[in-house]
């Protein structure tokens, strides 16, 4: 599973950098890395988890205080859909838990050429807290760029932007947004960004902070401006592409991470991660031992040097498969289940053999190939 702080940066580095891209999301790539990156996590999430909350515990200077006139509202095209309407943009209250199976916050409006979609709830690198993001198609066509909406539990403030060069970043001056949840908003400008940005941060409730920042050739402040008046909040529940029924009782489900590129053909991805830790543990230890269990959706990858390629090792009830696993850790992936690919990565929260018996526990969407996420729009 991709965290926020690791989706982020993988967002933002397609945004700016200057290599050729895949032409869509890479599913398969996502869940490999997100394998290794579940593991490597485990020695550092608590040192990173400790700076996040350091810096998110700070107070960010003027926030709410921008040094000019507040902003007209957006003309020309940027503003006709937005003329008359209401946004809300904020739920009733902060969140003081952060429920993974539900959606706090849909996109609306989204520049144009934003085609890869994520959203993310429940237990993040920096703990808990909602990450939605959107970025631009994988085209190659000029320069990429991106959006994320990042919403804190009650009484966390949005730390200032890592960049690239490690240099931390300092405020440098802040500006009036538009009224957003009935309240005033607030532009906030950093030092070292790597490419044109737009930082954005209101109050989606009294005291929950939320962040849009927008990054790339549409970077500018009625733009993001236009995106956050067009967010959708509410608490639903997430869509999945399929209900597990065999996750032992002891388990708590910690983060469910959705994504879909919406390029043809369009490809999607759904995980959910599982913890023995109560909610009070510290994050690092609850990630130190999960179950995950990822559904994508199919595609046949012939060529051995693609990182996406179909290796299987063994079937699984007629489907071929691959599994591997030591010292009681098991990751069984199941290709071509009615057009879908079932990954389950267990560190010895299961019984030997538990990844096979997890799997025939699975119940998928009629028509798994054709289901997609509540991302599109």
């Amino acid at each position: 599973m991709l965290d926020e702080r690791q989706m982020g940066d993988l967002m933002l580095a397609e945004v700016e950098s200057t290599e050729t891209p895949s032409r869509v999301l890479d599913v398969d790539r996502a869940m490999s890395t997100a394998r290794r990156q579940r593991r490597a996590a485990r020695g550092t999430g608590a040192v990173l988890l400790a700076a996040a909350l350091t810096v998110g515990a700070l107070t960010v200077p003027d926030l709410l205080t921008p040094d000019r006139p507040p902003a007209t509202m957006p003309s020309g095209d940027a503003g006709k859909e937005d003329a008359g309407k209401e946004a809300v943009t904020g739920l009733p209250a902060a969140l003081t838990t952060v429920d993974p199976a539900r959606v706090y916050v849909r996109f609306g409006w989204l520049p144009a050429g934003m085609r890869d979609l994520q959203y993310q709830a429940g237990l993040l690198l920096g703990g808990p807290g909602v990450y939605l993001s959107a970025s631009s198609s994988h085209s190659g066509d000029g320069p990429r760029q991106g959006v994320a909406v990042t919403l804190y539990p009650q009484g966390l403030e949005p730390p200032a932007p890592q960049r690239d060069s490690g240099e931390p970043a300092t405020v440098t001056g802040t500006s009036y947004g538009p009224e957003l949840n009935g309240a005033a908003s607030s532009f906030v400008a950093y030092s070292g960004a790597e490419a044109p940005e737009a930082i954005l941060r209101w109050r989606y409730a009294p005291d929950g902070w939320a962040q849009l920042r927008l990054v790339g050739p549409a970077a500018a402040t009625d733009t993001a401006a236009r995106v956050a008046r067009s967010l959708r909040f509410d608490d639903g529940p997430v869509q999945l592409p399929g209900k597990v029924a065999g996750v032992p009782a002891g388990l708590r489900l910690i983060t469910v991470n959705v994504s879909e590129s919406l390029e043809q053909p369009g490809y999607w991805y759904a995980s959910t991660q599982w913890s023995p830790e109560p909610a009070s543990a510290e994050p690092g230890r609850q990630r130190a031992r999960t179950l995950s269990v990822s559904i994508s959706r199919y595609r046949h990858v012939a060529d051995p040097s693609d990182k996406a390629y179909v290796d299987p090792n063994t079937t699984v009830d007629g489907h071929p498969a691959k599994f591997g696993g030591q010292d009681g850790n098991e990751s069984l992936t199941v290709y071509d289940v009615n057009g879908a690919t079932v990954t389950i990565d267990d560190d010895a929260l299961l019984p030997a053999g538990g990844t096979r018996a997890l799997f025939r526990a699975v119940t998928l969407v009629p028509e798994p190939a054709t289901w997609h996420t509540h991302l599109g729009r």
